[in-house]
This record gives structure tokens, sequence and C-alpha cells, in this order.
């Protein structure tokens, strides 16, 4: 069963066309014709669930694998269907109660068995959770100001974080890597947006990404110097902050393999 991690983090909700977090809500009937107004903008299909890990894989797989419609639909149902059998854990997922870690786990497992051998990799697994909600205060302790978590341990560098993946990625055919990212607004303490997706192969220092979403302001790259691994180093022309634990690095592994 999936459950979620004991120091998950809710994920932030879907950012809106603005830039903002909130919701549009439905549009309400005239008083005078008694009909919805019309003028709204309809939701398109994604926007009310919360499955940006399940897409994830799925775009990280396809960059690699020929994953057909059909395929990808299974693998995204029987996981969902895996996840429904503990109440607690699907709802968690279902109201963003989690970081979708364990999702993310839980779909690399059924690819694995249904769709294609994989060999996954987490460098930076044993970084401690990051409290992404609220910024750091100027007089946070001198162990959270060096980009230290909870245990006191320190958080892996962007450099760190650029080389492993970049390294990854070039180092050969068959490779694809997923992770997550949440993302800021100058002057606001809560990211607008935690989200996953797939990274594609980097050209110098520019990181493409296979991601699922179709907002108008998503981010579709990721510039080398354009990010940190720590809430207390976000700056007005840094918002970017990726999650060194939730780094997952795949390779396709050759038939016949162990």
């Amino acid at each position: 069963m999936v459950a979620p991690n004991s120091h998950d983090t809710p994920e932030a909700p879907c950012e809106a066309a603005d830039g903002t977090a909130a919701t549009r809500e439905p549009s309400s009937p005239s008083p005078r014709t008694g009909r919805a107004d019309q003028s709204f903008q309809p939701y398109h299909q994604g926007q009310l669930d919360v499955f940006c890990a399940v897409y994830a894989v799925a775009n990280a797989l396809r960059s690699v694998h020929p994953l057909g419609m059909g395929q990808a639909r299974r693998l995204f149902n029987d996981v969902l269907l895996d996840l429904s059998r503990d109440a607690d854990a699907f709802r968690s997922v279902l109201y963003n109660a989690t970081d979708h870690d364990a999702l993310v786990r839980a779909v690399l497992e059924r690819a694995r068995r249904d769709v294609l051998p994989l060999r996954v990799e987490r460098p930076f697994a044993a970084s401690p959770a990051l409290r992404v909600t609220g910024r750091v205060d100027p007089d946070a302790s001198s162990s959270v100001r060096r980009g230290h978590g909870p245990d006191a341990s320190s958080q892996p560098t962007p450099r760190a974080v650029w080389e492993a993946l970049a390294g990854w990625l070039c180092g050969g055919p068959g490779r694809a890597a997923v992770l997550r990212f949440h993302r800021y607004l100058p002057f606001k303490g809560d990211p607008v947006i935690s989200h996953w997706t797939a990274a594609g192969i980097p050209l110098g220092d520019t990181l493409f990404l296979h991601d699922s979403s179709r907002e108008s302001n998503a981010i579709h790259v990721i510039e080398r110097g354009g990010f940190v691994t720590a809430p207390e180093h976000l700056s007005d022309d840094r918002l970017l902050l990726v999650e060194p634990r939730c780094l997952y690095l795949l390779e396709i592994e050759p038939q016949g393999a162990p």
C-alpha cells in the first residue's frame, strides 16, 4: 500500500493564469435570466486533480520508451486502484495532504513490474524534508539559515543537484529524471505551486522539461543558476526551489539484467 511520508508537506494548489493560487469559482446564474454567465473559462482536463506526479513518471518513461496512450492509461488506472485500497493514503493524495513522493515510488514500482525494467537512483534520498511554506525569518536559527533541515542535516547545493542531474541525463541513452519543484512569487511566504515534472537532456545551462501542465505560465525550462535547494536562499531573482530529496534518476535496464 502507498502511505504518505511522516514528514510530507502538502502540495500547493494549482496556480491560476495570473500566477495566483486562487481557484476561480463557477459562474452563478444571472438574477435576471437565471442562466450562468457564459464569459467564464471552462476547466480543462487535469485542472481538478492533483496527479502531476503520475504524469511526471509517465512522461519520463515516454521520453525513453515508446509508451503508448493505452499503456500509460493502464499504468495510471492500476496505480490509483492500488492506492484506493488504503483509504487514508488515497484521501491524502486527493486532498493534497502529501508531497506525493510515495505516489511517485508506487508508479515506478508498477512500471517496473508491468512496463519495462528500470534502474532507479535517488542521489539525495537522505536529504531532509524541506519546510516550503513561509519564508525563513531573519532571526531564524543559524542552522536553518545555513540550509539545514529539521535534523540539522545540510541540503545539497544547487550546483550538486545540477551536476547530478545533468551528468545522469547526458551519461547515456535510455535515461530520464523526475523531480519536484516549488514556485514562489516575490514577497510571498508560500509557494504558488508545488509540482512534479520530467526532465529532458540539458542544452548548455538550460534544462528542458517534459511537463504535463498546459497553463499559460507553466514552467518548461530550468536554468542552471535559476533555482535554489533551500527556502532561505530564495530571492527575487531566484524564485524556484528544487527539492533534492525528490530527485529520481531513471534508466532502462538491458534485457536479461538481474
